[in-house]
């Protein structure tokens, strides 16, 4: 498997293991994500410090149910509950132009052409589109609307987010 610079792999936390399913050793996992397709596609999770093959995974209401090889039982599943689960960020799928993993602009610099914003720390969700934390120079955070409308662009190589936002002085 071939990661980026170097041979240790980008672990992302995706999820945390719930209670067993069923009679078979199967787990709940819910992902941290409302887009879990990196979850349902890996055949390999990171649970706690151990590596696990997956058999095979599918949808259960809001939550992922994977089978793992060598949790064979609901006492062996239950000892996993309330652990991260990580994933390789090497088997992300690659996304199509103009669209972003959020993970991948956290830390970005955030600017309105020369005027410097501060850093992104967090993107989350206000309901109705995605919302940018960036942590300006005096400390204070700015919260910008990650829209269209307001972003003219991302540039992952140039490590920065420009936008239309005049901001708080």
């Amino acid at each position: 498997m071939s990661t980026s610079n170097n041979s240790t792999p980008q672990l992302v936390a995706m999820g945390k293991v719930g209670r067993p399913y069923g009679l078979t050793g199967a787990v709940h996992v819910y992902p941290y994500s409302q887009d879990a397709q990196t979850l349902l596609k890996a055949k390999t999770l990171l649970i706690g410090t151990f590596t696990f093959a997956v058999t095979r995974s599918r949808p259960h209401g809001d939550s992922i149910v994977s089978q793992l090889v060598g949790v064979d039982s609901p006492e062996a599943a239950a000892k996993l509950t309330n652990k991260e689960v990580f994933v390789d960020r090497t088997l992300f799928a690659v996304l199509p132009e103009g669209e972003y993993y959020w993970l991948d602009l956290i830390g970005l610099t955030c600017t309105n052409g020369d005027r410097v914003f501060g850093e992104i720390t967090e993107i989350f969700e206000s309901g109705a589109h995605p919302i940018l934390r960036v942590k300006q120079a005096s400390g204070a955070d700015e919260l910008i609307p990650f829209v269209d409308a307001i972003v003219r662009s991302v540039s992952l190589t140039e490590q920065r987010v420009d936008v239309d936002w005049e901001g708080l002085e």
